[in-house]
């Protein structure tokens, strides 16, 4: 066997027709069938049922007896047919029903399966086989299935088809919570079955009535009174009888009917081939109130006869359904510009009734466990920088629906059963990003030009916006503003400033304000991280005091600013140096320090040798102005050689002899030699040079100046000399004069 499933809803023909019309149509069918099969289970545009009432049942096999929808329900599940039109019966059939499950069996004939091995209901362990199906037992061909959930019940829709027309049919629709995989192949198999799956029995004998519906329970515990035919468990039991308040069912036994579903659509059903039920599982208390059920697989069955305990003959392998009196809730998170933990509560008792997601996270209730009611979920707790840009909520399922509330966080929600309410929260948080700048240059002179150039980091790749460049002559970025032009971002990238010239001097702070977009915060920059000195361009000029100069004569040099501020400070250094281009010994002739653009004088300095030397003022700048050097041969000191001139001036080293006579041979005491300038013509008062020696007896005595008296002055020096005397011999004295000497200068 195979299995092919349906899921959507399909499209509603026209009308209905005659046999005559279905058959003139054939070759129509024809074409629709192949296009149904190139693109999967699609539902032609147009069915028809043989009878134009819309009826092909009837219940004495003759009258035409087709139930209306049970209460709550437009579905028509008691005409016996699969087409919408007309809609006496019921605005929804089989060819646009939603949620459409279509288990497709192999061709009937040697390649088809069935259970064997004498396989009965109660049996979950089972045996499939290959082979035809005998004719006298039903050969399926599909079964169809759909569910829903409408005023206030969950409704369960289920139909069926065979290749032969038999006058009986005993179908069984299993329902199970869980699948049963590879049910369909040869061999053995254990069909999953858990406590609470459902067995639908659906018996019709033609003439006999309407079709006999029941329901039955898988059993794993309690009393085996419960079972409905085993002796052990687990069984099917709990068995409960349908009618027509709580289920509707029907067979074509009045004529053939056509069969819109693909694949092969359309398909002609003879009579008897074709059967359908209804049934409110809410009325028939298959769901307990304050539980939820789901069920998620289905498979068809026919049994050999009437008896419960008879034989299970073919069947069509289990589809995925869903099948459920609860719904689902999914909450999704999705964040912009990073991520972050964001808090979530809710009302109306779902579990856990508090949540936290980060981006891409999802919390689900389910499937299919949230109880019909009224729900809340609030998205409470944000992280800081985070607001919510968007909540959207879809949902799905009658009567279920969801009113997302931007401002309040909230997704306000009604759930019934077979729901799901499928909500995503975006968040939003703006990057923060900072602005760094830099100048072309922060220092520069009077007049020039400079620019500034910004930069963005931390910012999303594409962030936009605008970046205003101002220059302020504060550094709190408050005074004198001057625009320096506004620039668009683009992609994070900023262009540079417009080009400031700035005239005066001074001290100018730059500052970039970046206004942010929808994904950015604003920046701005630092206002003393960008500070702009701008200086004056002075020069300095000096003059000597004194040029040429003699050795030994002392020189200052006198510096003048020009081109300065009028508050000019800083200092001035001067130097002599011995070369023209200041870099030889250079000697130090004092720093002053300027005021107000006044320099002081150097210091004075004198030269104790002849040479040219150069002197050179430096000024330091300031705040406000640039330094500046005086020209080192603008300022060439000559120190003269000294002029000499020659001028002769006789002197002698005068000695004198003096002969004493006439003493006796002993004779004693001292002669003295005075010696007078030519300014004591008289040899009075005291002598210029006098020299005493001691005598002893007669003869020859002088005196011995060896340089210790130099007579110099022009003129006539006198010589006198004296003899003491002793106690024998008697002193004397020549005359003044008698003896001298001239010095004549010319």
């Amino acid at each position: 066997m195979s299995v092919q499933s349906t899921h959507g809803d399909g499209s509603a023909p026209s009308g209905r027709g005659s046999r005559r019309t279905l058959l003139a149509r054939r070759k129509w069918h024809v074409l629709v069938a192949a296009t149904a099969v190139a693109v999967g289970l699609a539902i032609p545009a147009a069915s028809f049922a043989d009878n134009p009432s819309g009826c092909d049942f009837a219940a004495t096999g003759t009258t035409q007896s087709c139930s209306v929808p049970l209460a709550g329900s437009t579905f028509a599940g008691g005409d016996g047919n699969l087409a919408t039109s007309p809609t006496t019966f019921g605005t929804t059939d089989w060819q646009n029903v939603a949620g459409l499950n279509a288990g497709i069996d192999l061709s009937s004939g040697s390649t088809d399966n069935s259970f064997g091995q004498g396989t009965k209901e109660d049996n979950p362990a089972v045996t499939v086989v290959s082979g035809s199906i005998p004719p006298n037992k039903s050969d399926l061909t599909r079964f169809y299935e759909a569910s829903e959930f409408a005023g206030g019940s969950n409704f369960l829709y289920l139909a069926w088809e065979r290749t032969n027309a038999l006058g009986s049919a005993n179908m069984d629709f299993e329902i199970n919570q869980a699948p049963t995989p590879g049910l369909g192949s040869p061999g053995t198999h254990t069909i999953n079955r858990t406590a609470g799956d459902l067995l639908v029995i659906f018996d019709f004998s033609n003439g006999g009535g309407r079709p006999a519906l029941g329901l039955l329970t898988w059993l794993t515990s309690g009393p085996t009174s419960q079972c409905f035919s085993s002796n052990s468990l687990p069984c099917w039991g709990n068995h409960v009888n349908l009618n027509s308040t709580d289920s509707i069912g029907a067979v074509n036994n009045l004529d053939a009917v056509s069969d819109p579903i693909a694949p092969n659509a359309p398909r002609s059903l003879a009579a008897l081939t074709f059967g359908e039920a209804a049934i409110n599982l809410t009325a028939a208390g298959v769901f307990p109130t304050g539980t939820c059920e789901a069920l998620g697989s289905a498979f068809l069955k026919s049994r050999a006869s009437a008896s419960f305990g008879a034989e299970v003959k073919d069947f069509v392998a289990p589809v995925n359904v869903n099948i459920s009196n609860c719904g689902t809730i999914k909450i999704h998170k999705v964040t912009e510009n990073g991520d972050g933990n964001f808090g979530y509560t809710t009302t109306g008792g779902l579990s856990p009734s508090t949540f936290n997601l980060s981006n891409g996270g999802t919390q689900t209730y389910g499937p299919d466990t949230v109880l019909p009611g009224n729900y809340t979920v609030k998205e409470s707790t944000l992280p800081s920088g985070w607001t919510l840009k968007n909540l959207a909520c879809t949902a799905t399922g009658s009567g279920t629906t969801v009113t997302p509330d931007l401002g309040s966080a909230t997704a306000s929600i009604t759930m019934a059963p077979t729901g799901l309410v499928d909500c995503t929260y975006t968040n939003h948080a703006n990057a923060s990003p900072t602005i760094s700048t830099t100048l072309s240059a922060s220092t520069v002179n009077v007049g020039d030009s400079v620019h500034d150039s910004a930069t963005l980091a931390g910012a999303t790749a594409n962030a936009g916006g605008t970046v205003t460049y101002t220059v302020y002559s504060d550094n709190t970025c408050t005074q004198n503003p001057v625009d320096a032009g506004t620039k668009t971002v683009a992609n994070g990238v900023v262009p540079d400033s417009n080009d400031v010239t700035f005239n005066t001097a001074g001290t100018f702070f730059w500052q970039a304000v970046y206004s942010g977009d929808a994904n950015n915060n604003g920046a701005t920059s630092a206002c003393t991280s960008e500070k702009l000195v701008v200086k004056t361009k002075p020069t300095i000029s000096t003059t000597l005091s004194a040029n040429p100069v003699h050795i030994g004569d002392p020189v200052h040099d006198s510096a003048t600013l020009a081109g300065a501020t009028g508050d000019a400070g800083g200092t001035v250094t001067y130097t002599v140096y011995s070369d023209s281009s200041c870099t030889q010994n250079a000697r130090g002739a004092g720093t002053v320090t300027v005021t107000n653009g006044g320099v002081p004088d150097s210091n004075a300095l004198t030269f104790d040798h002849a040479g040219t030397f150069f002197w050179q003022a430096v000024y330091s700048g300031d705040a406000n102005n640039n330094g500046a050097t005086s020209d080192c041969t603008s300022e060439k000191l000559v120190v003269n050689a000294n002029s000499s001139s020659i001028t002769t001036a006789q002197h002698l080293i005068p000695n004198d002899d003096a002969t004493l006579s006439g003493v006796t041979g002993n004779a004693g005491g001292t002669i003295t030699f005075d010696l007078y300038s030519p300014s004591n013509a008289t040899c009075a008062g005291p002598a210029d040079f006098t020299q005493t020696v001691p005598v002893s007896g007669g003869g020859t005595y002088n005196t011995t100046n060896t340089g210790g008296f130099v007579a110099s002055a022009e003129g006539t020096w006198q010589w006198q000399v004296t003899y003491s005397g002793d106690p024998d011999n008697a002193g004397s004295s020549s005359p003044c004069g008698v003896e001298r000497f001239t010095i004549t200068n010319k």
